[in-house]
């Protein structure tokens, strides 16, 4: 609703204009409007205060929201990996179980669903490649960490197409990707998992 200003009053025409505002040109009634700068600041402030004294870091989000359709893409490009790596492997199931082959390497549906795909990419990875740190303009995709956990938003990275590419190779040759992944990095990415988890236990 757009109201009109008040109407001037002979007295405060008599008393002048500039005691009416504390800004040239704006009168008192329209004032508020530049209260809700600092008032943003202020409740930042106050996040980044509780952040401190419940013992949790304070991570501000960003990265730049990505579109529905590329979340539901990554999504299904997921589900689609999952669901052959799972057709491949199920002659190698240990015997009475239904989720473990004898490698030890575990399929099964995945566990998450297309709302926690923002999640993991907008503020646990900031859009970029858990690997190498490259951003969107190249091809993402999310990727188990660990083979032998299922696919939860606390055991998914997001990889670059060329990271991927050899994270799956090192699987394949090393039985286990992250082997191929130098120490440094390796720490780096599971720290940002654990973060991931603190989120689940929170909720």
């Amino acid at each position: 609703v757009v109201a009109k200003l008040a109407d001037i009053t002979d007295e405060q025409k008599e008393e002048g204009m500039h005691n009416f505002g504390a800004v040239d040109n704006m009168r008192v009634r329209v004032l508020p409007v530049l209260g809700t700068m600092p008032s943003i600041m202020g409740q930042t402030l106050a996040a980044m205060a509780l952040c401190e004294l419940g013992g949790k870091p304070f991570s501000p989000v960003g990265a730049e929201r990505v579109g529905r359709n590329i979340r539901h893409k990554l999504y299904q490009h997921l589900r689609t990996r999952e669901k052959k790596l799972q057709d491949k492997l199920t002659p190698t199931l240990k015997e009475g179980s239904e989720n473990y082959t004898t490698s030890g390497t575990y399929i099964g549906a995945i566990q998450i669903d297309p709302d926690d795909v923002e999640y993991l990419m907008a503020e646990l990875w900031k859009n970029k490649c858990a690997v190498s740190g490259s951003r969107l303009g190249t091809v993402l995709e999310l990727y188990r960490w660990d083979m032998t956990k299922p696919a939860t938003p606390n055991n998914l990275v997001l990889m670059s197409a060329k990271s991927a590419q050899k994270f799956e190779k090192d699987f394949e040759k090393l039985g286990d990707g992250r082997k191929g992944v130098d120490d440094e990095c390796r720490a780096r990415v599971e720290k940002r998992l654990r973060m991931c988890v603190l989120d689940a236990e929170d909720e």
